[in-house]
């Protein structure tokens, strides 16, 4: 079953080694829990379709590794993101420490206006909890990020942290704060009869009239 997306978005897992991000980009594709999860090395991908207001988007989905000798190889892909889900792990302060550093590469390499959310993973571990709810949400707050607790073993807000991006990125485009046919946008259009989505409501049935010639 081919489904046409109207449209395609580019996504980035960030955050350091041992934070989940492969089990939460597992999770979100095969809705399962990873479990012989080895350290990434250099980047794997994913991608799935959702629906998002109505819109049908394909979101192709790079997961990164968290580990330093990784980080100029990782560092490339970020060219062109229109969205990131930056993840720490909420039982080590270390994972949580190191988010500064990874938020500063995703706004100087990916593009200006990427959408990020912070997410907090392994929410099910809250016995062993370093890092506050509060703590993280002030930290997003501070550095205009969206914010989230997943966990990537439950599932537990995992589709929530990729939707909600999707859906920032949506509503940018439709008041017409980012632009798909931008390079570096990390954005297609799926389908070019969406090229009217950009236009004022109202000016298709007036350029019609204008062209009875």
């Amino acid at each position: 079953l081919s489904l046409i997306s109207d449209f395609l978005f580019k996504f980035l897992v960030i955050g350091s080694a041992g934070a989940g991000k492969s089990c939460l980009l597992h999770q979100f594709i095969e809705t399962k829990f990873k479990q012989d999860s080895n350290h990434t090395i250099g980047v794997e991908f994913g991608s799935r379709v959702v629906n998002v207001g109505g819109k049908t988007v394909k979101l192709q989905i790079w997961d990164t590794a968290g580990q330093e000798r990784f980080r100029s190889v990782t560092r490339s892909y970020y060219r062109g993101a229109a969205g990131a889900l930056l993840v720490y792990d909420i039982t080590s302060r270390e994972t949580y420490n190191a988010l500064t550093d990874w938020l500063t590469d995703a706004r100087t390499l990916a593009s200006p206006n990427i959408v990020i959310i912070l997410c907090g993973n392994k929410k099910d571990l809250d016995a062993d909890r370093e890092v506050t709810f509060l703590e993280a949400s002030r930290f997003a707050q501070e550095n205009e990020l969206m914010f989230l607790e997943t966990s990537a073993l439950t599932g537990e807000n995992v589709e929530e942290a990729f939707l909600k991006t999707a859906r920032t990125i949506l509503n940018k485009i439709e008041s017409g704060e980012l632009d798909p046919e931008r390079m570096g946008s990390g954005i297609q259009y799926g389908d070019s009869s969406l090229r009217q989505l950009r236009q004022p409501r109202g000016t298709t049935a007036q350029t019609k009239q204008q062209c009875n010639c």
